[in-house]
């Protein structure tokens, strides 16, 4: 697989990112220095997928999800790179697609998604997800990768066919799977139903109870959203049926009663950051009848 040499790899968040103009790594990267997230301690580093393969100290592994083993199966490096999130890869009826993007992808990896089906599609949820995007895309032929308009401006180095879509909702693969815009953590942040699960991203985050979601502006530096934008995100699921909720890690999973849980949760987030909820929530009966 062939590696843009003009390109580098944040070791803190493992965006993949082009060069300056005299070839040599930016001072910082984009989306590890604004508020929602960090540069690291010991400041800011870059490394390159290519360095990452020579350094035999990475693999991919496959884990099938709880919520669905054989339709769901979840791709992480270990061990963990930068954030650490894993991409999702569902298999449906009309094609595969990947939930999410992970910075590590070698021929190993490209072979064993080739085994489950390949790919007919990308999409990514937010900016701290992109990571090494292009990379995945070329590897299985030029897919299109999606991402919301919204965070297009996060977007440092697009795949060749890179759609930036509009609006709240996006049917893919004559509609078997969709994907919705909420915004709130990020502007474009998104979440992806199908078959009643519903992947959250860093849209809403798993407790570690794995009874409940929580809603942050940023994860690692604790600002919360505000009251507006969790009742936006409610607002944007509600009309949907969610059993299981499939968070950014592996078992980060809550499985069952989903729609109920985010609704609860929502609550729970108003009411103890100080707000009152009655302001935002109608009557529980009212809010979880469908539309």
């Amino acid at each position: 697989m062939a590696s843009d040499s003009a390109s580098f790899v944040c070791i803190n968040c493992g965006t993949n990112t082009p060069a300056d103009a005299s070839g040599a790594p930016l001072a910082t990267c984009i989306i590890c220095d604004e508020p929602r997230q960090y540069i690291h301690v010991d400041g800011q580093a870059w490394t390159t997928l290519d360095a990452l393969k020579k350094d035999d100290t990475y693999s991919n592994v496959f884990k099938p999800t709880e919520a669905d083993p054989e339709n769901m199966i979840s791709i992480a490096t270990t061990p963990q790179y930068a954030i650490g999130q894993r991409g999702i890869l569902i298999r449906t009826p009309k094609g595969n697609i990947l939930w999410d993007c992970i910075t590590y992808i070698d021929v190993e990896t490209i072979a064993r998604v080739k085994k489950l089906g390949g790919l007919k599609a990308i999409v990514i949820s937010h900016p701290h997800y992109y990571s090494s995007l292009k990379d995945w895309s070329d590897a299985f032929g030029g897919i299109p990768v999606y991402t919301h308009v919204n965070d297009k401006q996060w977007v440092q180095r697009p795949a060749d066919n890179h759609i930036f879509w509009e609006g709240t909702t996006l049917d893919l693969l004559d509609g078997e799977v969709k994907v919705l815009c909420p915004g709130g953590h990020f502007d474009g942040s998104s979440l992806l139903l199908w078959n009643k699960n519903l992947l959250v991203a860093d849209t809403m985050m798993v407790a570690a109870s794995r009874k409940s979601v929580s809603f942050m502006y940023s994860f690692p530096n604790y600002w919360p959203l505000p009251p507006n934008e969790v009742k936006a995100i409610w607002k944007c699921v509600r009309p949907y049926e969610v059993e299981n909720i499939l968070g950014a890690w592996i078992g980060k999973e809550i499985m069952g009663n989903g729609r109920n849980i985010i609704f609860q949760s929502a609550k729970l987030y108003i009411q103890y950051s100080g707000h009152e909820v009655s302001k935002y929530f109608g009557p529980s009966a009212e809010e979880l009848t469908f539309p």
